[in-house]
């Protein structure tokens, strides 16, 4: 009787559709960072963290600022 060779096994799990999904190596993120696009998301980020925080969510608050922070680095680093 031949003996058979054990196949490596693929713990990775499949994609519950059955079919492969699309890879995007770049992810779905804008890689567009201008300053105008910067300005507006932190402007924007801004005046929902201030009313988050004129309602007494600080949490929320606090999570629009960290929003804001990131277009605010954007922006400082596309001006140096």
């Amino acid at each position: 009787m031949a003996t058979q060779k054990s196949r490596p096994v693929n713990n990775r799990a499949a994609p519950s559709s059955g079919r492969q999904r699309a890879r995007n190596p770049g992810g779905n993120r804008n890689r567009s960072s201008g300053s105008a696009n910067a300005k507006t998301s932190f402007d924007r980020y801004t005046e929902l963290a201030s009313a988050a925080a004129r309602s007494g969510d600080v949490v929320l608050s606090e999570h629009y600022f960290q929003h804001a922070e990131h277009f605010f680095r954007l922006m400082k680093e596309k001006m140096a």
